[in-house]
This record gives C-alpha cells, structure tokens and sequence, in this order.
C-alpha cells in the first residue's frame, strides 16, 4: 500500500462491502438465521477494528525494511481473515 491512510480507507471499504454482501445473501436466498448473520457481522467490524488499530502503530519506525515487513504481514494477515469471512458468507 501507498500510505496508512489508503490502507486504512480499503480496510474501511471490504468490510463494508463483506458486511452488505451478507445481508444481501440473506435477502436474495430468502432464510436468514439471524443469530449467525449478526455474530458474523460483530467478527467482521472487530476484525476493521483490529487492522485499522494495526496499520496506525508499525513496529520499528526507523528501520524502512522492518515497516515494509511489518505492513506486508499484516496485509497477508487481513487477507487471510477476509477469505474466511467470505467462506463462512458463501455457507450461509
């Protein structure tokens, strides 16, 4: 990513979009169990939540390869996390 402030806006923007694509699996298939939709929409805004507070405090400041480490794991790690929101959306 460019700067804190892009990654911290596409963090903001799919878990927006994962949270809207879940209420509209639900609407389209027509059986929504409540329950499970709003546990996975906590998960996901804890998850925003997480990342966000993440990208604004990067270990080694002084040292350009341990942010650029730093930034590339917690982009694999938010990854890994939204692909699994996304399979348990695809389950519903």
């Amino acid at each position: 990513m460019a700067s804190r402030k892009k990654l911290k806006k596409t963090i903001k923007f799919v878990s927006s979009e994962l949270i809207t694509d879940i209420y509209f699996h639900c609407l389209m298939s027509g059986k929504m169990d409540e329950q499970t939709v709003d546990n996975l929409v906590v998960e996901i805004m804890n998850l925003n939540r997480e990342f966000v507070l993440r990208a604004n405090r990067p270990d080694g400041k002084d040292n350009p390869k341990l942010v650029k480490a730093y930034y590339s794991k917690l982009f694999a790690d938010w990854q890994a996390n939204t692909s699994q929101i996304i399979s348990k959306t695809e389950k519903l």
